[in-house]
This record gives C-alpha cells, structure tokens and sequence, in this order.
C-alpha cells in the first residue's frame, strides 16, 4: 500500500506549549517518551523505528518548553526561519538549510528569535537499548 499524507490534511496540534505540529506520520501502536499528544490514523501509522515525521512552525519570539526524550533521538532540518537551539549546556544559532541533531536523554528547546515563522521538519529516531 502506498502512504501519502499531505500536511494541508492534518490538524495541527500544539507542540511543547508553544508551536504547532502536524503529525504526519507516525510508529505503530506505540507512544516514545517526551512526545506530543496527537492522534494519527492507523493507515498512517507505519513507521517501524522513526517514530515520527512532523511539521512545525514556530512564531517569532516563542520557544519549546525545555525537555528530553528517554527513547529517541531527533533531527529538525529548518525549512524557514532563523533562531537559536540550546541542547544540553551548549547554545547554537541556525538558519534555513540547517540540519540539528539532538540525542536521546539531553534536554533541548528551540526558541524562535527572528522577525519570521520558523518552519521545520522533526524526525524522530527510536533508539531502545542502544548505548549511543
């Protein structure tokens, strides 16, 4: 069976008190640690080790709540925007083009400081029992 989803077809839903997120795919049968509460379709649930594929905008000035996954990693590739992201101790500034990645179990948060919508993709990596 082939699985398209188009984001214009997906309510977002509030991301870590601050952005939106459209979940556009997901894992099967399962919720990672740390992730957002959203509901997804079982036909688009059929992601065997990404544990999710989301869209997110941020608006200037906001930020994620700082927090970590115990489960997963995650990469944000930034399509718009620019901003700041802070994980573990270290703070990095990225623009468009940009690819982050954040490890499992280090507290992280985004924070939108320019004049314009940040707009990404998050994918998330599951990673059980890995000493990574």
């Amino acid at each position: 069976m082939v699985v398209i989803r188009n984001w214009r077809a997906v309510h977002p839903t509030i991301a870590h008190r601050s952005g939106l997120d459209w979940r556009l795919l997901s894992m099967q049968g399962a919720k990672t640690d740390g992730d957002i509460d959203s509901q997804v379709e079982p036909t688009y649930q059929c992601l065997k080790t990404i544990t999710y594929v989301s869209l997110a905008r941020l608006q200037p000035s906001l930020s994620y709540e700082a927090h970590s996954h115990e489960d997963h990693e995650e990469i944000y590739y930034i399509i718009s925007g620019k901003g700041s992201i802070k994980i573990g101790s270290e703070t990095a500034k990225f623009r468009d083009g940009d690819v982050i990645h954040i490890p499992e179990k280090t507290l992280h948060s985004i924070t939108n400081d320019g004049d314009e919508m940040v707009e990404f993709l998050a994918f998330g990596g599951f990673t059980p029992d890995l000493n990574i």
